[in-house]
């Protein structure tokens, strides 16, 4: 199999093995350290068991952090605590501690140029069978990378200390009552207190905190490495789901081994292999002229499961107040199979030379994310287990968390962060077209933003206005702003549009707005799922903001195109029956009435004359749009309306023996019969014959028109018998309607404004 050149970056970094781990442990002599408790005086080491249950007299049980609580909860933390400031190590317990931190520096392979320092945070004792379940520490400060843990000499079974990470496991119980045990490990370690059996074991926790002495030696270039990347980023890549080209890779985003804070992700606190990775590549792609940053990764994995019929856990922290995570038994856990699906999401980096970290919002493709340590591997901070879905069977999705150094080529440095952070690159682009900057240069980058622009991108156009009318290329602009679409538009955007419509002309600005709202399914449909707002409450004032800025046509284009949009939902409405139809075009008056408002006197009389062509039905629209115009109600508008309901009214009433109903259907056989049937003026019921698809055709065809006509399937014979029956409230539902129409009549010959 050939290897692609991110998957021998993996490789190449995994030979190079750091001495770093993730804990380490150490111990040191007793003699000469001293301990002083607060409300107990002097403490003897080893700790007796009269000490022993003097300490627990002061201290008080042991709280956890879940999200934002604090909790006390003996299922998952069951130990005594006393504060850092009830506690003192003295005598020779300073010397001792220097020396421990500089060989906790060496194994967890700490850079070069980084001092270690402690800071004290409790002291714990656990008797039989207290313990605390598997949970992760939180970075209680910007400096933190790792914690210590002091083992006291104590008589006690049980109560080993159990650190995770990547896979590997281990276990540390400190058992010689001469001499002081130390255990550290990094923040981001999963670590149990197993149950003590017998006795009480003692410890003091602390966290270590990292600073720079001086900078780090410069590390030279590796050749493989940097050749590897070059090769990444100058070699395509064929998508053969997304029927696009092939092309070379934006990036390369290494993941790290271990997972950081916004605080602590610095290259002077970074952990175990992270420290040789991070310097390694960087230094690589300085030499291949890559610009880098190092960024936060969540990660989701979906696999498949299967129930085994054991316990799963869940994160806790053992820091109050602190974000966190906890493990808890009591869930059913699962064999978890072969990935499904898999997504990485970059929230947040610090680019290289720049002081502060960035939000951004980065999904990189599989062809650019490579891992020494694959993700499977770690402890996901979140689990969610979905049940047999009727499609797939069970899966489980894992969340992961666990920093990653983001390369990309310096000559693409603009739209590898354009990718990451479009407004600010949008924002980035304005500017240096504002100050006169290179044009071509600008035209490029600008023509590489349309493949992010997404059409929900509402928030962009304030900006892409700006940097559109500036390129000075019609084209281009178009190019930008049609990858929007119309319900981005406010009012705020009126001068910035008019602006650019001026410069580039009105044609120009037709096509812009009609790509803006497409007389298509994709609209009308937002139309009749609620995304009417638009026109209700934008357009009128943006009509008025336009044409302050001297930009009638605009609103022409705009006005018309919505018009057209709302047109398809009349033409769908009127086919329904008379209830559903009142209903439908009860929902557009709204818009049609924003229209009319924002419409001047030509498009007025345009759009009053497209409702002329349809049936009469569209008094359901008419007469209610007529109400809410009131006085600024078109006199065009209230003499179509007048003309159909004296129409209406000049037809004599429906005679007490005229049953007859008029309606055509679809055309087919059955709609041919229920069509004579329903035109008989005599006729009031109808036995037929007709097998299922048959009967329900007919039914559908008699719900959907809404039609006075009861009907019931007498299941006796072959085929059954579907039994009709025009309603008895035939006549008495005419009269209504009728009155309704003499009522509109007269309100609206009375005068409409009334």
């Amino acid at each position: 199999m050939v290897r692609s050149a991110r998957e021998k970056v993996a490789l190449l970094l995994q030979g190079h093995e750091s001495a770093g781990s993730f804990s380490a442990e150490m111990s040191a002599p007793a003699a000469g350290v001293t301990l002083s408790v607060e409300a107990v005086g002097p403490v003897k080491l080893p700790i007796g068991a009269q000490q022993e249950r003097k300490l627990v007299s002061v201290a008080r049980p042991a709280m956890f952090g879940l999200g934002e609580q604090t909790l006390t909860d003996t299922s998952v933390r069951d130990t005594w605590e006393l504060t850092a400031d009830q506690v003192s190590l003295g005598g020779a317990f300073d010397q001792v501690l220097d020396d421990v931190l500089a060989e906790a520096h060496e194994e967890l392979g700490l850079p070069r140029g980084a001092r270690l320092r402690a800071e004290p945070h409790s002291l714990l004792v656990y008797g039989p069978d207290q313990f605390f379940a598997p949970h992760q520490d939180s970075e209680k400060d910007d400096e933190m990378v790792a914690t210590l843990v002091v083992s006291l000499p104590s008589v006690h079974t049980g109560g080993e200390l159990v650190v995770s990470h990547g896979g590997e496991t281990r276990a540390y119980r400190h058992a010689d009552r001469s001499t002081i045990g130390f255990v550290t490990f990094y923040a981001d370690c999963v670590h149990e207190v197993r149950p003590v059996r017998s006795g009480r074991r003692v410890t003091m926790t602390f966290n270590l905190l990292v600073t720079r002495d001086v900078e780090e030696d410069e590390i030279d270039p590796d050749e493989e490495l940097a050749s590897l990347i070059g090769e990444h980023f100058t070699t395509p890549v064929i998508r053969h789901w997304s029927g696009e080209p092939p092309r070379a890779p934006n990036r390369l985003t290494v993941l790290l081994d271990h997972q950081y804070s916004e605080r602590g992700l610095a290259a002077g606190r970074l952990k175990g292999r992270d420290v040789e990775w991070v310097n390694r590549l960087r230094a690589a792609a300085d030499r291949v002229g890559c610009a880098n940053a190092l960024a936060l990764a969540e990660i989701r994995e979906t696999r498949n499961a299967y129930d085994d019929g054991t316990s799963w856990r869940y994160r806790y922290d053992d820091d109050e107040g602190e974000e966190s995570e906890a493990y808890d038994d009591g869930e059913p856990s699962y064999d978890v199979g072969e990935l499904l699906d898999d997504q990485i999401t970059l929230g947040w980096w610090k680019r290289a030379g720049v002081g502060r970290g960035e939000s951004i919002g980065l999904h990189p493709d599989e062809s650019e994310v490579c891992a020494v340590t694959p993700t499977a591997s770690l402890i996901p901070y979140e689990s969610e287990y979905e049940g047999y879905m009727g499609n797939y069977g069970n899966t489980l999705d894992r969340w992961y968390r666990r920093a990653a150094i983001v390369l990309w080529p310096t000559a693409r440095d603009f739209i590898a962060r354009a990718e990451a952070d479009l407004p600010n690159a949008i924002a980035e682009l304005d500017a240096r077209l504002s100050e006169g900057g290179d044009l071509d240069r600008a035209r490029a980058d600008a023509r590489e933003l349309v493949d992010f622009i997404g059409a929900g991108n509402s928030d962009l156009l304030t900006g892409l206005l700006s940097v559109a009318d500036a390129l000075d290329d019609a084209e281009l602009a178009q190019l930008l702003l049609t990858q929007l679409t119309g319900d981005a538009l406010t009012a705020d955007h009126a001068t910035a549009l008019a602006g650019v419509a001026a410069r580039y002309g009105d044609v120009w600005a037709q096509t812009l707005i009609e790509s803006w709202f497409t007389v298509d399914g994709y609209w009308h449909g937002r139309w009749v799922h609620g995304r009417r707002e638009w026109v209700n409450e934008t357009l009128p004032r943006l009509a008025s903001e336009l044409r302050r800025a001297g930009s009638v046509s605009v609103v022409s284009y705009v006005c018309r195109q919505n018009w057209a949009i709302l047109s398809e939902s009349f033409g769908a409405e009127l086919t329904a029956g008379p209830r559903s139809r009142a209903e439908g075009m009860a929902s557009l008056v709204n818009p049609a009435e924003a229209l009319l408002r924002a419409a001047d006197a030509e498009m007025v009389e345009e759009f009053v004359g497209a409702l002329r062509d349809y049936d009469d039905g569209v008094l359901d629209l008419e007469v209610p749009l007529l109400r809410r115009l009131g006085a600024d109600a078109p006199s065009s508008l209230v003499d179509d309306a007048v003309c159909r309901l004296e129409t209406q009214l000049g037809a004599p009433p429906r005679p007490a023996d005229d049953w007859s109903i008029v309606w055509s259907g679809c055309g087919c056989d059955r709609c041919e019969t229920l069509q004579g049937f329903l035109g008989d003026r005599n006729a009031t019921e109808l036995d037929w014959r007709l097998r299922t698809d048959g009967r329900q055709h007919v039914q559908h065809r008699i719900e959907a028109a809404e039609l006075p006509v009861a009907h019931r399937t007498i299941r006796k014979g072959s085929p059954y018998t579907l039994r009709l029956a025009k309603r008895p409230d035939l006549h008495k539902r005419e009269a209504s309607e009728r009155h309704r129409a003499a009522a509109d009549l007269a309100w609206l010959v009375g005068g409409v404004s009334k």
